[in-house]
């Protein structure tokens, strides 16, 4: 049976009415009989999130929920649908029940889709797991089965910048030209690299070294574009709601005391603190009107990941009753300093003119929301996109008065590196 198509606050609902959510309680035995457990189910056709606050696998579509004019068009019709949805749900926990999920583009205006899954496998970290699967008129019964042998990965490639070094490091300097002049403050540039193997990059293979290079970020995949995003732009729980923006950035090396060392001269870095303020001054503006209370720590703590290290501050808060769900919530946050720049409108504007390429999917939106309002929204950083023997990779760099090109040069290998250790087995 074909997916139903929704796309309008008006008649979405109603449409969505017609499906019918069943989730039941899985036995831990069930997929610790697997290899691998959960990750088994993640095949080149499954939509991915695995997170230390939840793992779902997701198959098939349900329901496609389209948003012809980006999230600017509005996206809380889309609560609205998976509310409607007839639901049975044995398990009650976030992530359960009906799920949109996906990846939204960084263009608010571009437009965009989520889908409600057929089929739904979660697990949290205190190993309850449940499957979840969604009809028209009747829900399916659960099939569980692992991915199908992988294919023999690639062991070459080549790498081609999308633009030549030195002709990015110009843009970096006309950015850093158009902030001296006073309207911008910030902007984030993005550089792109694109990956030819001599064989077609294996997705499962791909997950599989993101979560054992990166077990505290969130892993994704969805339809070709996959990475580890480090940086939590919104999660909900309740009425309980958090992100941890991160700006500035340093190397880490495989010295303890010279990465102490590093840690210090990042958080003493005026450059990088600026830059890393904006962020957090942004996400709390946006955030404060629908809390009753929000925790901002003043000062920014190190975020230590496998080849850099950021500044990052977490941020809590409190919600108001009748709040927005968590895409709502991250829609309204969307796009941040973080991957856009400051003020937001000209710093857009400037990328539109300058940048060079569609970014589509990198430095947007991905994650999951229930049917509750709870989810988890990250940037969609440190990331690729796949198709058959070739990836695009994309790292972005935040520029502000003080940048020097080739130092920003430097931070866009670094970044791309994180995710070239995944796509190719060394």
């Amino acid at each position: 049976m074909a997916p139903l198509t929704l796309s309008s606050f008006t008649d979405a609902p109603r449409e969505a009415a017609r499906l019918v959510a069943r989730t039941v309680r899985l036995d831990a035995d069930t997929l610790a009989t697997m290899p691998g457990g959960i990750s088994a189910l993640a095949g080149e056709a499954a939509r991915v999130w695995m997170h230390p606050s939840a793992q779902l696998i997701a198959h098939g579509v349900a329901a496609r929920l389209e948003l012809p004019h980006g999230i600017d068009g509005g996206v809380a019709w889309i609560q609205a649908a998976l509310s409607s949805i007839q639901a049975t749900d044995a398990v009650g926990h976030p992530g359960s029940g009906p799920v949109a999920l996906g990846a939204l583009p960084f263009d608010r205006t571009e437009p965009a889709a989520l889908v409600v899954p057929a089929q739904l496998v979660g697990v949290t970290p205190d190993g309850a797991a449940w499957v979840t699967t969604i009809g028209e008129g009747a829900a399916p019964a659960p099939h569980l089965e692992p991915a199908e042998p992988r294919r023999r990965s690639p062991d070459s490639f080549t790498l081609k910048s999308a633009l030549p070094h030195d002709a990015w490091c110009e843009r970096v300097a006309a950015a850093v030209a158009e902030i001296a002049r006073g309207d911008l403050s910030k902007v984030v540039l993005a550089r792109a690299v694109d990956v030819e193997a001599n064989r077609p990059l294996v997705v499962e293979e791909i997950l599989r070294r993101l979560t054992a290079l990166y077990p505290s970020c969130a892993i994704f995949h969805v339809d070709g574009f996959l990475g580890a995003s480090p940086e939590l732009l919104l999660s909900r729980r309740a009425r309980a709601v958090a992100s941890h923006p991160l700006a500035g950035t340093y190397a880490v090396s495989a010295d303890v005391d010279a990465d102490r060392r590093f840690s210090e001269v990042l958080r003493r870095s005026a450059k990088d603190q600026r830059e890393h303020r904006f962020v957090v001054e942004a996400v709390a503006a946006a955030l404060g009107p629908a809390c009753a209370s929000l925790d901002v720590p003043d000062e920014p703590s190190i975020v230590s990941l496998r080849n850099v290290m950021h500044l990052g501050t977490p941020i809590h808060g409190h919600l108001k009753e009748g709040a927005p769900d968590a895409l709502t919530l991250a829609a309204r946050l969307h796009p941040t300093p973080a991957v856009c720049g400051t003020p937001r409108d000209l710093a857009e504007a400037w990328l539109g003119a300058h940048e060079g390429f569609r970014r589509g999917l990198y430095a947007g939106l991905v994650g999951w929301v229930d049917a509750r309002g709870d989810g988890d929204w990250f940037l969609g950083i440190r990331s690729a996109t796949v198709d058959g023997a070739r990836a695009r990779m994309v790292a972005g760099v935040g520029v502000v008065a003080g940048s020097s090109p080739e130092a920003e040069l430097v931070e866009t290998q670094l970044k791309l590196q994180a995710m070239l250790a995944a796509l190719i087995r060394p």
